[in-house]
């Protein structure tokens, strides 16, 4: 484990000085009602000859007495020990849950109550729970990104309820990673260009697929030899396959904006910044399965860009760059610049394609060779008139005067000729419906890629 130049790593979740320093703690209101009551109803019992005030007084007293007494024993008159926050697992999924321990001394009272967070559930309800020594809430996001647990405010209360310390946790860092979708597609590509891997080429070479089967010529192998054609024709035979390759895959992510979904939809409806983080995840899952090198370029600054890798650790690294970023971080900042792509590199643009920065720069990545395909975020609410029925629409059962509904329609339609210029210009262009959203592009680049060409005379 590393440390730091002046001392060991301290666990984040652990309070200051936990070996030595205590938590100051004070006298509940029961304590001192029962230290003013006892000790008033002896004074009475003195002053007015009245025996009986002594067996309403003299309990109270003796349960403060006793208190104080156990205090002094336990040795706690300079404090209580600090409360220690945990968490279960510092990386889920989306729509997994993660337990948040709040722990002390073992018979002290332990109260916590955690803030509300948004998009994510707490239990109990509200967040607040007490417990023995230890305080167990559970938490379930159902976002993608970075989420702040905290801060937690932790009451601490001896087993007799007489003193209590209040303390308040910083917030811990818990990173929700995008949902781990199986992309319902195939894994062809149009144009593999690399040297080995499960996508078939054009050119002839060692491989599994069956290309022909030819007169065997020197320099083939012997184990490739078709023994039932050589025996019914005489002549050695030989296999022929096609070589089999992998490719470049990159993932342009659109993050300069997010678009809400309308108000009128679902409360759980995905903004295009999900949409988008959602098929990158799902893209780069699919292609790295099958031994693809994917790399992951972000147009804005909320991601930042990840280089090329292959296998389950660069599919941890890609959803690990996901779940660090935070929500709210980089939308306003001006887009980057596209770096030059190889000449045949499957390149997968998720876009609301809403910024004229991103249309353009799908132009650039047509024009250098890549081959292209824009996977449409833009949530589908947006736009949609089918809600004005020819009357005002109505947001939390109150009538709005604004146009908002009225302005998207139109925004949609001017959009729609962009997409259409970009189909004529032979990018596909999809809709993010789910895990078989690419499904049909991907299946018709492969068709187009096997057709037979015309030779030109």
């Amino acid at each position: 484990m590393s440390s730091s130049p002046t001392g060991p790593r301290r666990d984040p979740g652990s309070a200051p000085g936990r070996g030595g320093e205590r938590l100051p703690t004070r006298p509940t209101a029961a304590l001192v009602r029962a230290a003013i009551v006892g000790c008033a109803a002896l004074a009475l019992a003195v002053l007015l000859g009245r025996p009986e005030l002594i067996l309403a007084g003299l309990p109270l007293l003796v349960w403060a007495l006793i208190a104080i007494a156990r205090r002094i024993a336990r040795e706690e008159m300079r404090g209580t020990t600090p409360a220690v926050l945990r968490l279960g697992r510092g990386v889920i999924e989306e729509d997994a849950t993660t337990a948040i321990s709040v722990r002390s001394t073992p018979g002290v009272l332990t109260t916590a109550t955690a803030p509300m967070q948004p998009h994510a559930d707490l239990s109990p309800r509200y967040g607040s729970l007490s417990g023995d020594g230890e305080a167990r809430l559970r938490l379930t996001s159902h976002r993608w990104g970075r989420v702040d647990v905290g801060p937690v405010h932790v009451l601490l209360t001896d087993s007799l309820g007489a003193f209590r310390a209040q303390q308040t946790l910083p917030a811990r860092a818990l990173q929700v990673v995008p949902a781990s979708t199986v992309l319902d597609a195939p894994v062809s590509v149009p144009t593999p260009i690399g040297v080995s891997g499960v996508h078939l080429s054009t050119r002839r070479g060692d491989g599994t697929a069956l290309s022909e089967v030819r007169q065997f010529r020197p320099g083939d192998r012997l184990h490739r030899i078709n023994w039932r054609v050589t025996s019914r024709t005489g002549k050695l035979h030989t296999n022929a396959t096609f070589t089999e390759q992998d490719t470049d895959v990159l993932i342009v992510t659109d993050t300069t904006a997010d678009v809400r979904p309308a108000p009128w939809a679902d409360d759980e409806a995905p903004s295009s910044l999900d949409m988008t983080i959602r098929a990158t995840s799902a893209v780069a899952r699919h292609y790295l399965t099958a031994g693809d090198r994917v790399s992951l370029f972000d147009l804005g600054h909320l991601i930042g860009p990840v280089p090329a890798g292959t296998g389950p650790r660069q599919l941890r690294v890609l959803t690990d760059a996901l779940s660090r970023s935070r929500r709210e971080d980089g939308l306003a900042k001006p887009a980057r610049r596209l770096r030059s792509v190889r000449t045949g590199t499957l390149t997968v643009v998720c876009s609301p394609l809403l910024a004229p920065t991103t249309i353009t720069q799908i132009g650039e990545l047509v024009a250098q060779g890549a081959d292209v395909i824009v996977v449409d975020t833009l949530p589908p609410s947006i736009g949609d008139v089918s809600v004005l029925r020819g009357r005002s629409v109505r947001i939390n059962d109150a009538s709005s005067e604004r146009f908002w509904p009225e302005a998207w329609a139109l925004r949609r339609m001017l959009r729609e000729r962009t997409v259409r210029e970009l189909r004529e210009a032979g990018v596909p262009v999809t809709a993010w419906e789910g895990p078989s959203s690419l499904a049909p592009v991907l299946l018709s680049l492969s068709q187009a890629r096997s057709a037979p060409r015309m030779r030109r005379s």
